[in-house]
């Protein structure tokens, strides 16, 4: 037992039916530290967090702050003794500003139940102060890009007298200088003695930002240690039971680059006033593309461009040699593109539908018989991709939501198969999603290429880029100002171009 933890759990166990989703789980979270927790998707991750803030209760075990039991069970007397949690997706209400944010609820009063707003700025600029945020008080929250709204999130935890903090996944939308800001946010936290409870899939945040690591798989705690004692390595084996490198390696090291065919879709001098600049670049028949950069470089309203989601003001698109005009998504579908969004949950997925429904809404005239979806034809659609993307579980009728981001993921994939695509664009398609899980995306990538598709990703993330493509396009300020081959230049010679550095 660490005497200087301000949380312990300990002993959790959790059972939903025949699944165990936590076994004798212990972790203790330091007073102005930062600990991350790890595990693949199902490792039971959510659940822990669960139990930590009282929105369930653990079948045994406890929780302890400062030495005192939380009641389980309980999520307002785990609030009041001082644990927040910043979940992935935001909980702040979006027309409202900063301040309200920060206060809502807590708001002083005067007089006839009546606002005191002088004393709600004065509370509100001395705590942003302390912890080094540079908020305006006024702005709207949905004014704010990702990165800042994460800080509202930090300061009404604050606000709250949170003495632990959980952040699940806070970089997932992030951009990298966003993500450094963060990262000066949070330790701003330790410094002030707060506790962070980091969960990240990205294991590179981990050593930046954490001082120790606790690794979930299959509800038991498989590692626990001081980050410094550790590499990227064992990792991987704690969360997997087994090491990736044999199933990546032969991505990045033994495959040639794709035997490129026909080139299937290409831009010439595209242009799109404010966003970008006579853009050529063109995707063969079997190859993977990946169009990499800096925040700001415009790359996802390029891809939006090519898939008819935004307009050019000139230029030309080509599909398998003939010009196109995309005056929206259905031109592009129709001629044989799939588009997997970089926010899946928002702009991808209809989460309350099944599998099934999911998969089939790209193809539903084949489907349909006398205006009505046969379900016949509908399950065989969704059987035949589910087998061959191996979606798990391989229920159809399987409410989307429930599956894991590598799995929804898949979904989209799918979804564009089964229409028939043969050109298909993904914006940062491994955000959220496990280790695991992306050697499985990035497989399944490398299958389609092999049998002809043509792959144009967009990525922030080197390792994937430098792991996948067969060619690396870089854009900075709206520009392509780089295009190299597989093997042909480093990490930092594609960083250098994102920079600017070099031009074509």
């Amino acid at each position: 037992m660490d005497d200087k933890a301000v949380l312990r759990a300990r002993n959790l166990n959790k059972r939903y039916l025949a699944v165990q989703a936590l076994a004798e789980v212990n972790l203790d979270i330091q007073a102005g530290q930062v600990h991350a927790l790890l595990g693949s998707n199902g490792a039971g991750k959510s659940t822990l967090v669960k139990i930590l803030t009282g929105a369930i209760t653990p079948d045994t075990g406890e929780v302890l702050l400062n030495g005192q039991r939380i009641p389980p069970g309980n999520p307002k007397a785990a609030l009041e003794a001082g644990i927040s949690c910043i979940y992935q997706e935001s909980n702040l209400v979006p027309a409202l500003s900063v301040l309200d944010n920060i206060m809502l609820g807590r708001q002083p009063t005067y007089g006839p139940g009546l606002l005191d707003r002088p004393a709600q700025r004065v509370f509100v600029r001395s705590l942003l102060a302390r912890n080094g945020l540079l908020l305006d008080l006024d702005t709207p929250v949905q004014a704010l890009p990702t990165g800042q709204q994460k800080e509202v999130e930090i300061a009404k935890a604050l606000s709250l007298k949170a003495r632990v903090i959980l952040m699940d996944e806070p970089t997932a939308w992030l951009s990298q200088v966003e993500v450094e800001t963060l990262f000066r946010a949070i330790r701003n936290l330790t410094r002030e003695g707060v506790g962070v409870l980091y969960i990240s899939h990205v294991l590179d945040e981990i050593f930046t930002i954490a001082d120790r690591v606790t690794v979930l798989r299959d509800g038991k705690v498989h590692l626990a240690a001081p980050i410094g004692q550790i590499n990227k390595g064992a990792l991987v084996q704690a969360m997997l039971g087994r090491q990736l490198s044999a199933e990546t390696d032969h991505l990045q090291h033994e495959l040639p680059p794709s035997s490129a065919g026909p080139v299937a879709l290409e831009c010439r001098n595209l242009s799109k006033a404010g966003l970008f600049e006579a853009i050529n670049l063109s995707v063969h028949r079997g190859e993977i593309v990946c169009i990499t950069g800096l925040v700001g470089a415009k790359r996802s309203e390029l891809v939006r461009t090519l898939f008819g989601a935004e307009r050019a003001d000139q230029g030309e698109v080509f599909i398998h040699g003939q010009a196109v005009t995309l005056r929206r998504p259905q031109d592009a579908i129709d001629r044989g593109l799939g588009f997997v969004p970089e926010d899946r949950r928002r702009d991808g997925l209809f989460m309350s539908l099944s599998v099934n429904h999911n998969l089939a809404l790209a193809s539903l005239n084949p489907l349909t018989r006398l205006g009505l979806v046969s379900g016949r034809l509908l399950n065989g659609l969704g059987q035949k991709q589910v087998a061959r993307l191996g979606i798990v579980p391989p229920r159809l009728e399987t409410p989307v939501r429930n599956l894991s981001g590598g799995n929804q993921q898949k979904v989209l994939v799918g979804r564009w198969l089964a229409s028939g695509a043969n050109i298909i664009i993904l914006d940062e398609p491994t955000v959220g999603i496990d280790v695991g899980a992306k050697a499985d995306i990035y497989q399944l990538l490398r299958h389609l290429a092999a049998e002809g598709a043509a792959i144009l990703i967009v990525s922030s993330d080197m390792e994937e880029v430098m792991t996948i493509a067969d060619r690396i396009l870089v854009m900075a300020q709206g520009r392509l100002v780089g295009n190299f081959l597989k093997g042909q230049a480093s990490q930092a010679e594609i960083l250098r171009a994102a920079g600017g550095e070099l031009a074509q």
